[in-house]
Formats: structure tokens, sequence, C-alpha cells
């Protein structure tokens, strides 16, 4: 029953969050605004940099107790047990998009267009409170390694979609997030199969 209405909020969440975009509010996040071969470049190193920082992690952070501590997480228990395809195909990737529409989209939005705060302190303010919102890991697992290795990665992880959103838009942020999330999931189911 926990899940079903988490899914059912994380849904709901969505269409929300979604509706307005209809009414033109910050669509200059809907498009590519910029893309250089420096931008490739960044893009590149920092995707690659954020692959190698969760594989870091996994070594360090998800050992012994700590990975078995893992297998209850929602997308680690649906790869162990197959039979969660549901979660996996829906319910992982609205998970991203409603990520990435409330601390980037919209609060980037907020930040840069009615505060009118600068791009490097919109950037560094969405990912803390990004990664703040991460705290909530703490409670499901009751794990200090875990809590900080999400932490530390979703705060990263928001400055590089901080910078990706300026640039190429709010769906490179959707499928940037999604790739990095599940990689480090897929990897952790692994590890644990």
């Amino acid at each position: 029953m926990y899940l079903s209405k988490k899914y059912l909020f994380i849904t709901l969440a969505v269409i929300i969050l979604i509706f307005p975009l209809f009414f033109g509010i910050y669509t200059e996040f809907l498009i590519i605004n910029d893309f250089t071969l420096f931008i490739l470049a960044y893009l590149l190193i920092g995707f690659v940099f954020l692959l190698v920082l969760g594989k870091v992690m996994e070594h360090f952070m998800y050992k012994g107790a700590n990975k078995e501590i893992m297998k209850h997480h929602d997308v680690i228990n649906a790869l162990l047990n197959k039979n969660g395809k549901i979660i996996l195909l829906v319910f992982f990737p609205l998970t991203m998009i409603m990520e990435e529409f409330i601390f980037r989209y919209y609060l980037m939005g907020l930040l840069l267009f009615q505060l009118k705060l600068g791009l490097i302190l919109a950037i560094l303010i969405s990912s803390l409170v990004f990664s703040l919102y991460h705290l909530h890991i703490w409670f499901k697992f009751k794990n200090l390694k875990i809590l900080i290795s999400y932490l530390i990665s979703s705060f990263l992880l928001a400055i590089y979609n901080g910078y990706l959103l300026i640039t190429l838009g709010i769906f490179a942020c959707i499928i940037v997030h999604t790739i990095l999330v599940f990689i480090l999931y897929y990897n952790l189911y692994k590890k644990l199969s």
C-alpha cells in the first residue's frame, strides 16, 4: 500500500508540474539556448566525472551491511525481483521528471527570474536544496554512509544539471539524471545479484 500511495503522489506531482508549461512559464528552459564545443566538452567531462564518482562511492560506501540495506531501495528491489517492470519503466522515470522540474525548472526559474540571483548562486542554491531533499534517505535506511553518498552525489549532479538546464534545457536534464541514477542502481544491483 505504501508504494501505491507514493507512486500515485509522484504521478500527480508530474502532471501538476507540467501543467504550467502550457501557460509559457520559463519557456526558455524548454529549448537549447547554447551549444558549443566548450559546452560539449563540459558535458562529456561532467558525465564521466559523475560516472566515476558513482563507481568510487559504490566501492567505498556500499560494502557489507550497506550493500544489503540497499536491497530495500525500490529500484534495486525491482531489479532483483524481476517483477518490478512498472517501477523501472514508469515510476522511476516519473520520479526523475518530478525532481528535475521541481529543483531545476521551477527553483532555478524562481532564483534567476523572480529573485534575480546570478547564475552561479542560483545553481549553488538549487543544488544545495536538491541535496537536502535527499535527507529522506536517512528515514528510510538510517545509515550515515548511505546518506552521505546521496547528499554528495545529488549535490554534484545538481550542479551539473543546473548548467545543463541553462544550455540544453530541461529535457537534457531529465535524460542525464535518469541515465546516471539508473547506472548507479544497476551497478549496485549487479553487486547484489
